[in-house]
């Protein structure tokens, strides 16, 4: 009992062990230290800015920069916890448009490594060195170095054991700060960027534009001209995008990412935002390729709530919702393309590359490594993490010799008064033509739904009285949510009526529900409560079940008559995202068959 009583007393924390605690929040793993690092690297105005990653940062991570310096007396305070230069009063921190702010960074990271920093604020001064091992100062001299700073982070926790025995694999740990570089760098078009790795340069990020920054950072994994960029601005909020074509999606939302500020974070809601812009143009289930930058003013926001800022709070996060669609919504809308890159491809890093295919100090090049050329029927595909809605596998199959990728054209819709003449049914599926010089395929399924889609929304449907009212049930959480939505069923001619405490009757549905009553009533279950959420997916569904099918043949008015009802929409696609159509032109298929004019 007394034992008990004992260990219940309060103690007062040594300094050094209140400091390894408070690292522990902000220094997690190494690439904690490569986020934190660069960060002030990027505060300091360098524009030119190196990494190095030894043996997963567990050995030595290093950065080199030609930022502002600092001067023997800022160098012996910038370690001490709370040290900043970026805030002095509490209310600072509302207006700071810094990464850094919170002066936790270097006194954490010296808390748990042997940390050296030698800096200088001028070419013509002498720099100095600080050496500071487990939190404590060891040595502040002279030191031969020009303007800028250089950060050395050796024996991560090593003082920590309990720390280092969650570390992964080294393999696994450059992988994570090869992420965190890569996250730091893509907002900062102005700067110079190196990553080493092992002592072998592997990327090399130099100052461009936005859509060469992300296809160099994400080199081979996918072609610069599926990345189109555009901005907007509204009332102080400005919003600057690097989205990826409809046609290059994935079944993850890993590469849609969202910066406030130049700063990665986690907002579900944004990158739902932009799923919903995108959910009108591909398939269900998969998720575009996007890189949203939004620069906000930053007493609207607060990053104060998370140790390492990935969080943050916005005080109008409604109207940043609304605007981030509605910028991406337009964007697409206006950039539908539904030409097939039925052309060799491979893929060739504009400035991304691993050094070893020219030596640690060669000079920047793609390595053959990165590139992906013909190797048998589907395995390109099985290696690639994307999928793409085009006809570019088949010409990696045929194509004697790689050509480089050319930009594919962009084009609201194919011309409806092009000439269009029906060569036959392919597959029992598509629906093929000439439209003048270029091979148009139809999906039949795919532009049935869409034109039943459309008719559905566009006016009130042709509503039947059903002869015997069908009855179902459903659970009590779920009626409530029902209830709800009477009116909105009533408007799209569904007629419901409750007979008991869960019991419900439909007493009239629309026309072209016919013979798929079973599906409309799992479909009334659903707990949905946006109306136009509820109306979509409905609407979407009816026209998938009444749609003509894969397999069903089709005669030849009904096939033109089809075609010519789909090249008038201004977005072929299907109500679930997938297209309808895909052209070929004459010139790409003499290229496929080495054929020339």
């Amino acid at each position: 009992m007394t034992d008990n009583i004992q260990s219940r007393r309060i103690n007062i924390l040594r300094d050094s062990v209140a400091r390894r605690i408070a690292a522990g929040e902000v220094i997690d793993r190494p690439q904690a230290v490569v986020r934190e690092i660069l960060d002030n690297s990027i505060d300091a105005d360098s524009t030119d800015i190196s990494l190095y990653v030894e043996k997963g940062g567990m050995e030595e991570i290093r950065i080199i920069d030609n930022g502002s310096g600092m001067d023997a007396e800022n160098l012996r305070k910038c370690f001490l916890p709370h040290a900043t230069s970026k805030i002095h009063d509490f209310e600072d921190i509302y207006s700071t448009t810094t990464l850094g702010f919170r002066g936790e960074a270097l006194s954490s990271i010296a808390a748990c490594s042997k940390l050296r920093i030698i800096s200088s604020t001028s070419d013509a001064l002498p720099a100095n060195k600080l050496e500071i091992y487990d939190g404590k100062l060891r040595d502040i001299s002279e030191y031969q170095g020009g303007k800028g700073t250089v950060i050395s982070v050796r024996d991560l926790f090593y003082s920590m054991p309990g720390r280092k025995n969650f570390l992964k694999s080294a393999g696994a740990e450059s992988a994570q700060c090869r992420s965190m570089f890569i996250e730091k760098t893509l907002p900062q078009l102005s700067i110079n960027f190196r990553y080493f790795n092992d002592g072998k340069l592997k990327l090399f990020l130099p100052a461009s534009d936005l859509i060469t920054r992300v296809h160099s950072a994400y080199s081979g994994l996918f072609q610069k001209e599926f990345i189109q960029s555009f901005s907007a601005d509204d009332g102080g909020l400005r919003i600057t995008c690097a989205a990826g074509s409809p046609s290059l999606y994935r079944k993850d939302r890993k590469y849609i990412q969202i910066f406030i500020n130049n700063r990665r974070i986690n907002d579900y809601s944004l990158v739902q935002a932009v799923d919903y812009a995108y959910s009108n143009y591909m398939p269900g289930g998969c998720h575009p390729v996007c890189f949203l930058f939004l620069q906000i003013p930053p007493q609207h926001i607060d990053f104060n709530i998370h140790p390492a800022k990935r969080e943050v709070k916005f005080r109008n996060l409604p109207e940043i919702h609304h605007m981030v669609t509605e910028t991406v919504s337009n964007h697409l809308g206006g950039r539908n393309s539904f030409r097939a890159n039925a052309r060799s491809i491979y893929s060739q890093p504009a400035f991304g590359f691993d050094s070893s295919a020219s030596g640690a100090g060669g000079a920047p090049g793609p390595s053959p490594s990165s590139r992906v050329m013909p190797a048998g029927p589907r395995s390109i595909a099985d290696k690639s993490i994307f999928r793409r809605e085009s006809l570019s596998e088949l010409s990696r199959e045929i194509a004697a010799e790689p050509a480089p990728a050319a930009i594919l054209e962009v084009r609201s819709r194919p011309d409806p008064a092009a000439r269009l003449v029906y060569l036959g049914q392919l597959f029992k599926l598509f629906l093929v033509f000439e439209h003048d010089d270029e091979l148009l395929i139809v999906d039949q399924h795919a532009a049935h739904e869409r034109l039943i889609f459309n008719r559905l929304s566009n006016k009130h449907p042709e509503v039947q009285d059903l002869l015997v009212p069908l009855r179902f049930s459903i659970e009590k959480d779920e009626q409530a949510v029902l209830e709800t939505q009477i009116d909105e069923y009533l408007k799209m001619g569904f007629e419901l009526e409750k007979a008991g405490d869960c019991d419900w009757m439909l007493n009239a549905m629309p026309a072209v529900c016919s013979g798929i009553e079973d599906d409309i009533i799992l479909f009334l279950r659903n707990k949905l409560t946006d109306a136009e959420e509820l109306k979509k997916r409905l609407y979407a569904m009816i026209s998938c079940r009444s749609a003509i099918k894969d397999g069903d043949r089709i005669d030849e008015i009904s096939a033109i008559e089809l075609t010519t009802e789909i090249l008038e929409l201004d977005n072929p696609r299907c109500p679930h995202g997938r297209p309808v159509i895909q052209l070929i032109s004459r010139d790409e298929l003499y290229r496929m068959f080495g054929r020339t004019f």
